[in-house]
């Protein structure tokens, strides 16, 4: 679970190592190989999304009311 900026900041650098990773791995690994070494790791990048985007929405309902909506001007 997320409860800072920072702890976001660090989830959001893991997710990004870990699809540069897949990607690499993608390129270098045969499809059978590739599928073993990638499920458990696509399993934890789900998890990690899941977590930032729970963190994303707990942050912005605490910020209703406090947003000043913006609108187009006529003219």
């Amino acid at each position: 679970m997320i409860d800072s900026l920072e702890q976001y900041e660090r989830a959001e650098e893991a997710i990004t190592k870990m699809k540069r990773f897949l990607l690499v791995a993608r390129r270098t690994h045969t499809p059978d190989a590739y599928a073993a070494l990638s499920a458990p790791i696509l399993r934890e990048l789900q998890e990690r999304e899941r977590d930032v985007l729970i963190y994303l929405i707990s942050e912005s309902s605490s910020w209703s009311g406090k947003l000043t909506p913006i609108l187009p001007t006529g003219g």
